[in-house]
């Protein structure tokens, strides 16, 4: 290959290795230059592949990269400080996927903690542990052979959870005697709003799960049913709801609250005030709120705008307190990021994170009381009304 020949190859693959080259420096300097700007350091991006180098080739045992980029998503928003904003990866993602949609896959039963340990706090209608004979206020001794005493709930809760169509083996306690259930698991549908009319009345209830994707059309279908049935008085149970999604909320509240009504508003990080506005309705009827110690956020947001507004008492104990919002943003198909945007107040202006909503009326209860006493008193107020 004589020198002309070369230079023609040459000059054929110049410009489009230089093109490369060119977009190459530019694609290092462009990431070099995010990290610093978001850290203020220069030396970043090194010291992030530097670690990443480390932990690599040091480490004593085999690294999985997928869990280290992670657990640096996850460091990442933890530094926070702020337990209500959290990476959502992996069987975090999935949990909340299938808490906002109200599907898993499971038995059927709500636990709770008392000084006996954790127990079966409810076992849903025509689920796989109703039909297994578990029953309210049964004591979980052991999930498949291993001890429940000691396990945080949500531990419990993710080992009596798994793929429909296996089994799990509770031990329960029962007045005082061990029973052994083998439950198989099967896709749950929790129906974020539920209702009935109390039979021999015109009082209605209507409980409140998780305000998810579609609970407020959920709802207000419910809410004209247990109308068009007579009901002049209603009951909503807002109790162990964790809260959810706050536009659900207003669109849940328009169905009881009065026309343009400020349900709850918050400043941005920019000091912009957004309020969210109930288109409401003329055609109120008496209504009592339970709530209890686990009646969070969006379920706090109701209860305190019925309070705010004098439409009806709360029954029950102090709930939670959390007066935050989430933003939930995607980061891929299988991970996103929630991050607290603001606090939140409610219609009279009231700030409730760390405090919560005082109840009207208190009436404690534990999950192994044998009778809803919260319920009764509600029952009880808003027959007089």
């Amino acid at each position: 290959m004589n020198k002309q020949t070369i230079r023609q190859a040459w000059e054929k693959v110049r410009r489009p290795l230089a093109f490369f080259c060119s977009g190459m420096i530019v694609m290092i300097l462009a990431v070099f230059g995010m990290f610093w700007y978001y850290t203020g350091r220069a030396t970043a991006m090194f010291e992030f592949f530097r670690t990443l180098e480390i932990i690599e080739s040091h480490y004593a045992e085999n690294v999985d990269r997928s869990a280290l980029f992670d657990g640096a998503l996850n460091g990442m928003v933890s530094t926070l400080g702020d337990k209500h904003s959290v990476y959502l990866g992996g069987e975090l993602y999935k949990d909340f996927s299938a808490q906002m949609s109200g599907t898993y896959a499971g038995i059927g039963v709500y636990i709770g903690s008392t000084d006996d340990g954790v127990l079966i706090a409810g076992v849903m209608d025509d689920s796989p542990a109703a039909e297994a004979g578990l029953q309210r206020g049964d004591i979980l001794v052991s999930i498949d052979g291993t001890p429940v005493d000691g396990n945080k709930l949500e531990d419990v809760s993710k080992r009596i959870r798994g793929a429909a169509n296996t089994s799990v083996t509770l031990v329960v306690r029962r007045d005082g005697e061990d029973k052994t259930f083998t439950v198989e698991r099967r896709q749950i549908h929790v129906p974020t709003v539920a209702g009935k009319m109390i039979e021999g009345t015109d009082i209605g209830y209507i409980r409140i799960a998780v305000f998810g994707e579609g609970t407020a059309d959920d709802f207000t279908k419910e809410y004209t049913k247990l109308r068009e049935q007579g009901m002049k008085k209603m009951i909503l149970d807002l109790r162990d709801n964790p809260g959810g999604i706050v536009e659900q909320a207003v669109g849940v509240a328009s169905n009881f609250v009065p026309p343009n009504s400020t349900i709850v508003s918050y400043t941005e990080q920019d000091g912009k005030v957004d309020q969210y506005t109930a288109e409401g309705t003329n055609d109120l009827i008496p209504l009592v709120v339970l709530v209890n110690e686990n009646s969070a956020s969006a379920s706090e947001i109701i209860a305190g705008a019925v309070q705010d507004m004098q439409l009806g008492p709360i029954v029950g104990v102090k709930t939670y307190g959390k007066g935050t919002v989430q933003g939930v943003f995607p980061l891929s198909q299988q991970s996103a990021v929630k991050v607290t945007v603001a606090k939140y107040r409610t219609t009279n202006g009231r700030e409730i994170d760390g405090v919560g909503i005082e109840p009207d009326v208190v009436v404690p209860l534990t999950p192994s009381d044998p009778t809803d006493t919260q319920f009764e008193k509600a029952l009880e107020i808003i027959k007089e009304k």
